[in-house]
């Protein structure tokens, strides 16, 4: 799934995460790959052609990969007989795994350049139904290992044939006392788009809410989601007023309805966890990723306890926007101006400056992924918004998707995912293809350090104190956005499914009350630091990750990281740079927590936080000093 402007894991099914894809029966359109200039790093164009030469080749290889799948069922009834045949089925499984994710990869990037292109998105469409295919071809897998004696199993793992294969194993033998007989895992896989509220969340936000217009600089604005999140930064603080005082009453009216999309979808977590005998929904959702539940539960215990921390940054921003009462209107506009612009060699350079700390091969990966034509860098009608990394592909190089417009924050954007490419490029170098999938719970450290290396930098590097104020406030709004907010976000998670694991249904008015305790103890209402209109509590509802089943803590976690391995990088390369580079080069072959464990930062513990809270002052420290200078 694409979120924002991140893609941290890989768009394929793989046997450890495996998602299940769907698509419509289409007749794939062939012909030479036509284009009247080879594209180019210079002009921010990606080739294609380095995944294949012409759209025929593509539905050669598509048609292989279709008849190779026919194959695999084979497997089933020999997979259990000796370690060599289960060698011999998991490295055919796969094998065919792999080419299809090659299918896939080239009809999504294709689709993606231009939405408009409908050949293009029947191919995109053939190729998911492709992955569907595969998925349901290996359906018996788990269930099959699952019903084989533990201890027999485990003993296989030695096996030289099985090594690629031992951390899929390894997970399945975990995993075995929550995996049900093959006639309920089917039974749920099948009820799985029925108990999926997603959808109808998806088109109630997006489709059938009658949005308000209100009038700005004298033309009429549409304050859906996008004109939302353009005019919500307005420097006018009377047209940030507006906005929510005409936004969040229209989010209200239909609290009702998706309160019973989101406590049904809620239920349907509590119900499955149960179950599958884990102790809560929590702990069964952070079990797929092999994540303790001590982690969750540190995040929030050292969020409360540092809120302290935010509510300092609150009365700054405050202070900086001169305002008597800061109002929840007043937390998106930017700190500070910067009267600059950037272009891709920019970015380029700035990016491959900030990451020297990580070392030669780093910088070497860095400058040859930046310098090819990998990246589809500026916004053209009909391509897809946002920006994420695709590197599905193992056998060729990641893709990079993005819309450059010229700021500092696609700058940032660009760092970002290039950290995620590299990351990429650093575990197919080090792990065999069973092994190369990683969890977003290490992608967005990968990224996020990127980001922090490169704001650290620019506030070094600035020349004035307004445009280190810019940068001062750029990190500060980073650590708020990506670290309080999120972690506010994992809380109110938490309770509801609490609330509901204790019997109580979650109405749209309770959802309302439950958001707004933890959104006026975050932003300090009751010591008078932020004023909060009731209205604004319907914010909850605005949110689409609550569907996602515990899935942004690992953006609070992921920055928390980030923190200490970006400043350790900076502080002491030495001790800290291999320790980071064996994160990356790992992959998937262990637990992201125990990877990041190993190399230092223990997202169980109170340490990481502290440090991230630690810096995050010393940034309110940099930005007082300034306005103090400035008198």
């Amino acid at each position: 799934m694409l979120y924002s402007k991140l893609i941290p894991n890989k768009t394929v099914t793989s046997l450890i995460l495996g998602t299940l894809l769907t698509g419509a029966s289409v007749v794939a359109s062939t012909g030479a790959l036509a284009q009247s200039q080879p594209p180019s790093a210079e002009k921010g164009e990606w080739d294609l052609t380095d995944l294949y030469a012409s759209l025929d080749d593509w539905q050669q290889a598509l048609n292989d990969v279709d008849r190779r799948i026919e194959s695999l069922d084979d497997f089933q009834t020999t997979l259990t007989e000796s370690p060599e045949a289960l060698a011999t089925a998991l490295d055919a499984i796969r094998s065919v795994e792999k080419s299809a994710s090659r299918v896939q990869t080239y009809a999504s990037l294709q689709a993606d350049e231009d939405l408009r292109d409908g050949p293009a998105q029947e191919r995109q469409g053939q190729a998911e139904q492709l992955m569907a295919r595969f998925e349901s071809a290996i359906g018996y897998l788990r269930p099959t290992l699952i019903q084989m004696d533990r201890d027999t199993l485990s003993s296989w793992l030695s096996s030289p044939g099985l090594k690629d294969h031992r951390r899929f194993l390894e997970d399945v033998i975990r995993e075995a006392p929550h995996t049900l007989s093959k006639q309920t895992e089917s039974a749920l896989a099948a009820l799985g788009p029925v108990m999926s509220h997603e959808t109808p969340y998806s088109l109630l936000a997006n489709s059938d809410i009658d949005w308000p217009t209100i009038t700005i600089e004298g033309k009429s604005v549409r304050l859906d989601a996008a004109g939302y999140s353009h005019w919500r930064e307005s420097k006018d603080r009377d047209v940030r007023q507006r906005v929510f005082d005409a936004y969040w009453p229209a989010w209200q009216q239909f609290t009702s309805t998706f309160g019973s999309l989101l406590n049904a979808q809620v239920q349907q977590h509590v119900t499955e966890s149960r179950l599958r005998h884990y102790d809560s929904a929590m702990a069964a959702a952070v079990s797929r990723d092999d994540i303790p539940p001590a982690v969750y539960r540190q995040l929030i215990e050292s969020t409360n306890a540092h809120l302290d921390t935010l509510h300092r940054y609150l009365k700054l921003r405050q202070r900086i926007l001169g305002v008597d009462q800061l109002h929840y209107y007043d937390i998106y506009p930017p700190l500070a101006e910067l009267d600059k612009t950037f272009d891709l060699d920019d970015a380029r350079q700035l990016t491959r400056e900030a990451t020297t700390p990580l070392g030669p091969h780093y910088a070497k990966l860095l400058a040859h992924a930046t310098g090819s034509a990998w990246t589809s860098a500026y916004p053209s009608q009909g391509k897809r918004s946002g920006a994420y990394m695709n590197d599905s592909a193992y056998d060729v190089h990641p893709y990079v998707l993005m819309n450059f417009n010229g700021a500092y924050g696609d700058v940032s954007t660009y760092a970002h995912e290039w950290g995620h490419g590299i990351h990429s490029m650093l575990t197919e170098e080090n792990q065999p293809y069973p092994t190369s999938d990683y969890s977003i719970f290490t992608a967005e450290v990968a990224s996020t350090t990127n980001e922090q290396l490169l704001v650290d930098r620019m506030i070094r590097k600035a020349k004035t104190p307004e445009e280190k104020l810019f940068y001062v406030g750029q990190a500060l709004e980073a650590i708020r956005g990506t670290y309080f907010r999120q972690a506010q976000f994992a809380e109110f998670e938490l309770a509801i499914h609490r609330a509901a694991e204790n019997g109580e249904q979650l109405s749209g008015d309770r959802l309302t009350q439950m958001y707004g305790e933890i959104l006026r103890k975050y932003y300090g209402v009751d010591q008078g630091i932020t004023a909060i209109d009731e209205t604004d509590y319907a914010e909850w509802a605005y949110i689409p990750h609550f569907y996602y089943d515990f899935y942004v803590y690992q953006y609070a976690t992921s920055i928390t990281a980030a923190q200490m391995f970006a400043h350790g990088l900076e502080n002491n390369p030495e001790k800290w740079r291999d320790r980071y580079l064996n994160v990356l080069s790992q992959g998937g072959a262990q637990s992201g927590y125990q990877l990041l464990k190993k190399a230092g930062v223990d997202l169980a513990t109170p340490t990481p936080y502290d440090n991230l809270n630690k810096n995050m002052n010393h940034l309110i420290d940099e930005a007082e000093e300034i306005l103090d200078q400035a008198g």
